[in-house]
């Protein structure tokens, strides 16, 4: 397994943006139906997420696997933020 790759802040920030982004636009699809607003969403959601990966151009299996690491590092963040607002009432 590898070990994790250390990222800048704000490229964090940014895959956590997307990623809250792309959860948002599913829940809302699921619950209220589709729309191009939220079809837009998930699309430039994904669409951000996939921006760094592909100016590093290593090949299209990489920025793949790129946009599905950077999605995941998004979707933790912003479990790792919840987490740590509801611990930090109990303290």
């Amino acid at each position: 397994m590898k070990k994790k790759v250390k990222r800048s802040r704000m490229r964090r920030a940014f895959n956590s943006l997307c990623a809250a982004l792309l959860m948002g636009s599913a829940i809302y699809i699921m619950a209220i139906g589709f729309s191009a607003v939220a079809m837009a969403a998930m699309a430039i959601s994904v669409a951000g997420a996939a921006v760094l990966p592909v100016q590093s151009s290593e090949g299209v299996l990489e920025v793949i696997t790129g946009t599905v690491e950077a999605m995941i590092d998004g979707v933790l963040a912003v479990i790792e933020a919840i987490t740590s607002a509801i611990a930090s009432l109990f303290s």
